[in-house]
């Protein structure tokens, strides 16, 4: 009879599972070697935290994990071991960055929490080295549809699930999770794929098109030039067309593009997210458009217009791209307007099971149903009776007391969240940027979009890690962090009075 593994045993041998599958992340940018052959003395700061990794993944697995039945995970076990493997890949990660020389430890640390988190703020100042800016895209490429989806994508039903469920994916494609994971990143690689090829003939070098396709997919933001988006060459309304449909797509439940793809278009048209980005795109398209307009910066309408929809598609889909003047800067030469709308649209964020980030539109479009209903149930008869349901993931859906409550009680953590990390980048900045710009930079780092007030490229240690926070917390949905920490201090607890 095989012994079984369980409890920390077991998340210590998924860990080294894992940490094997991190160290190929190290290895993998090292293929832009075989076009830039110059660029070979990096190569060591990618190898030399990639075999470490690998050494003490291999251990651990084969140690603890290797040829053992594995028992079910505890309560919150999953959540332990999801913000274990995020904190872990973050730190690996970041050692490339370090080991140039030319970044700090917390810049790094930023970086790659930037990269991992899909958001897009940066530090980031190798822009000769092909190597690294290739390594950026690839954070954002494993951080868009996730680590342990990827990671799921070779593990079987059994042991992936649990895991799969913690990290966002709340939908399964196919009823094997296996199959559902390979499909999603079968889409994901096509849409990158067809946006790369779509870059190249709207004028763009296949290098440019290629990190630019895995960051609007990724809703990510990172760019392949300094100047961003509006520098990579080729016809500039062409990109701006191709990364809007491309964020869009990135901002979308996967389980909406195999509705599409394979032509069940009335399932896309019924879903609850898909309207209310319908109704929400209607509203606020106008009023982005119009802040443009009657701004300090006379910009004419044909200006206001691509500003106003582009904005608004990178802000709703927490991309990050932006078109607008290097000079206008949001929150400091932008109307109050505009950055109060970014925000709002950031909070807001895609949908759920999206690369998108915030608070996701199925919370928000289910809180403002539930209002509805309950100003019906007011209004009505005592002896009427009201079903609650929604048109959700190809069907309909009856809607629990306790999911409304888990949808407002994340709406209100994400925006007291939101006001905690404000106000301590204006401690920690000392009083030089104001509520707008904080708010406005935390805002974008917290719903993993990426825009900057220009506050992130002056801010100090203290504001970096703030910011980092953030955007880890964002990326998990906070709430794992929290059961993470409670089960560790359960088991702590327990053993002392044992």
């Amino acid at each position: 009879m095989k012994k079984q593994a369980s409890g920390y045993r077991l998340i210590f041998g998924y860990l080294g599972i894992f940490l094997m599958f991190i160290s190929m992340i190290t290895f993998i940018p090292l293929i832009m070697l075989i076009f830039y052959p110059s660029e070979s003395g990096v190569a060591i700061n990618f190898y030399l935290p990639g075999l470490i990794t690998l050494a003490v993944g291999a251990t651990l697995y084969f140690s603890l994990l290797f040829k053992r039945d594995r028992a079910r995970l505890g309560k919150h076990q999953d959540q332990v071991i999801l913000v274990s493997l995020w904190i872990l890949a973050i730190l690996i990660c970041s050692i490339p960055f370090a080991l140039s020389g030319k970044m700090s430890f917390t810049e790094s640390v930023f970086e790659t929490t930037s990269g991992f988190a899909t958001i897009g703020l940066t530090r980031f100042t190798m822009w000769d080295s092909h190597v690294y800016i290739f390594y950026r895209s690839l954070l954002l490429f494993f951080g868009g549809v996730g680590l342990v989806l990827i990671i799921t994508s070779t593990l079987s039903d059994r042991y992936g699930l649990r895991l799969y469920i913690a990290e966002g994916h709340n939908d399964k494609l196919m009823p094997n999770l296996t199959k559902s994971a390979r499909l999603i990143l079968g889409i994901y690689v096509l849409y990158i794929a067809l946006g790369t090829i779509a870059f190249v003939i709207s004028g763009m070098s296949g290098f440019d098109a290629i990190n630019h396709s895995i960051a609007a997919i990724a809703t990510g933001g990172f760019s392949s030039q300094a100047g961003g988006l509006m520098a990579a060459g080729g016809n500039q309304v062409a990109n701006q067309v191709i990364c809007s449909i491309l964020m869009l797509l990135g901002g979308t439940n996967f389980l909406i593009h195999l509705f599409l793809i394979t032509g069940k278009f009335k399932r896309v048209t019924r879903d609850l997210e898909i309207r209310f980005f319908a109704v929400l795109s209607c509203l606020m398209i106008p009023l982005f458009v119009v802040s443009f307009l009657v701004g300090p910066n006379g910009f004419s309408f044909g200006e206001s217009l691509g500003y106003g929809i582009f904005t608004y598609i990178s802000a709703i889909t927490t991309s990050g791209f932006t078109n607008v003047p290097a000079n206008y800067a949001f929150g400091v030469t932008a109307t109050a307007g505009t950055t109060f709308l970014v925000i709002m649209m950031c909070v807001i964020g895609g949908g759920m099971g999206s690369t998108a980030g915030g608070a996701k539109q199925y919370r928000v479009a289910l809180a403002f149903k539930a209002f509805h209903w309950n100003l019906r149930e007011r209004s009505a008869s005592k002896h009427m009776y009201y079903p609650t349901k929604v048109y959700r993931c190809g069907q309909e859906h009856v809607v629990e007391h306790s999911e409304i409550n888990e949808a407002y009680g994340y709406i209100l953590l994400y925006i007291v969240t939101l006001f905690t990390g404000t106000f301590l980048l204006m401690i920690f900045g000392g009083g030089e940027f104001d509520f707008g710009c904080c708010s406005f930079e935390f805002a974008n780092a917290l719903s993993s979009t990426g825009m900057s007030s220009g506050l992130t490229s002056q801010a100090n240690n203290a504001m970096l890690w703030t910011m980092t926070l953030g955007m880890f917390a964002g990326r998990l949905e906070i709430i794992p962090i929290y059961y993470m920490f409670y089960r560790i201090g359960h088991d702590i607890f327990r053993k002392e009075i044992d």
